[in-house]
């Protein structure tokens, strides 16, 4: 797992659900994403941490979405934080 991931699981998860929360994202694979991208995937489990805002249950969630189409994450990160911006 990345050490950019690892650090945001550290920062905005309890000890207790951390992990639960590297597993899960660890079941998102190369075959999840188009190409088989290690960017993509990267890209999507970033989008699953961002959107969870350490919420465990979200992680749950987002990862089920990610695995019929990691692109929904993906648009649903950017949207989030196009919201923000304004």
């Amino acid at each position: 797992m990345d050490q950019e991931i690892l650090d945001i699981v550290d920062k905005d998860f309890a000890l207790d659900f951390r992990e639960s929360v590297i597993k899960e994202l660890s079941s998102i694979e190369l075959k999840h994403v188009m190409a088989e991208s290690e960017y993509n995937l990267k890209n999507t489990r970033m989008a699953i941490l961002y959107l969870a805002q350490g919420n465990i249950d979200e992680v749950i969630e987002l990862t089920k979405q990610a695995k019929i189409d990691f692109r929904d994450v993906i648009m649903w990160a950017t949207q989030e934080k196009k919201s923000k911006d304004i």
